[in-house]
């Protein structure tokens, strides 16, 4: 019994244990969707993206990102990286998300990606 009961526990700690991983994205400010690479989609779940000017009451710029695969069971969180800052988004299902923030400096160096 004790032996059934290690393996479910081992078993759970698989299916659960995070993946992650950061990558390059280089992306600057456009009022269009732009496509990612199949590598990039592949490890990020990301498709496309558009990164625009938002020019909000609160905050000046807009990141939507396409996700069509969510990475990890039970959802997937974001980190998106410009020069002096970073941005964080969790993600439970596939479609469009954004993030709204303000910066001094709009281009997205890199994107962290970790399953839930």
């Amino acid at each position: 019994m004790n032996f059934l009961l290690f393996l479910l526990l081992g078993l759970l700690q698989i299916v659960s244990a995070a993946k992650s991983g950061t990558y390059n994205a280089g992306w600057g400010v456009s009022n269009d969707w732009v496509a990612t690479d199949a590598y990039f989609q592949r490890e990020t779940g990301i498709a496309k993206y558009r990164f625009w000017q938002a020019d909000g009451w609160i905050y000046k710029y807009q990141l939507d990102i396409d996700v069509v695969a969510v990475q990890g069971v039970i959802g997937g969180n974001y980190v998106f990286y410009e020069a002096t800052d970073e941005y964080y988004l969790t993600v439970f299902q596939q479609g469009v998300h954004s993030v709204s923030f303000n910066t001094a400096d709009p281009y997205i160096l890199q994107v962290k990606v970790v399953e839930g």
